[in-house]
């Protein structure tokens, strides 16, 4: 239900959470309630904010394999074109002997 709302809903359930809950505390008791519910956030963002970090390694490990065997696969083609020049090379010397 939340997080399928637009930005200005969410923005507006808040406001109206915020106030219904507000009202009938005190000040004091409105104090503590919204340092308890900043530290919910807090927490939340930090849990997603790790989240985030340790998804973006992994995807960052997994391109450098990628590139890696790219790398690799390149290497080998550019090694057996190498191969094939040189024996065609062979070749063309030993036509031209005879």
């Amino acid at each position: 239900m939340f997080f399928n709302l637009t930005p200005m809903a969410v923005v507006i359930l808040g406001a109206i959470i915020g106030i219904a809950f507000a009202l009938p505390l005190t000040v004091d008791k409105e104090n503590v309630f919204a340092n308890v519910l900043d530290l919910a956030a807090e927490m939340i963002f930090i849990i997603a904010a790790q989240r985030v970090l340790l998804k973006n390694t992994e995807t960052a490990a997994q391109t450098a394999a990628q590139n890696q065997a790219a790398a690799n696969h390149l290497q080998r083609q550019i090694d057996e074109l190498t191969e094939k020049i040189a024996k065609r090379r062979v070749r063309l010397i030993e036509i031209r002997k005879t």
